[in-house]
């Protein structure tokens, strides 16, 4: 039960961190493309938008794990 617990108090700081690491690739995604379009600039902007896609991802999968334990605790635990 307590192992459940910590898992899910690790998972969610994991969670946490994937978001904030998402909204600062879409903000320098987004920087990028405010300047000049060059090449190697739009090149860079679309790595950024592969790696937000990723992320996303990661974090919806992240979330649907998170969830998944706290269903597996019992009633009167949660």
């Amino acid at each position: 039960m307590e192992q459940t617990k910590e898992r899910i108090k690790l998972e969610t700081e994991v969670l946490r961190f994937i978001l904030i690491a998402m909204i600062a690739v879409v903000g320098g995604t987004l920087s990028l493309l405010l300047g000049e379009w060059t090449p190697f600039r739009l090149t860079l902007a679309g790595l950024g938008l592969l790696a937000t896609v990723g992320l996303t991802l990661m974090s919806w999968r992240r979330y649907r794990w998170i969830i998944a334990l706290v269903e597996r605790l019992p009633e009167d635990q949660s």
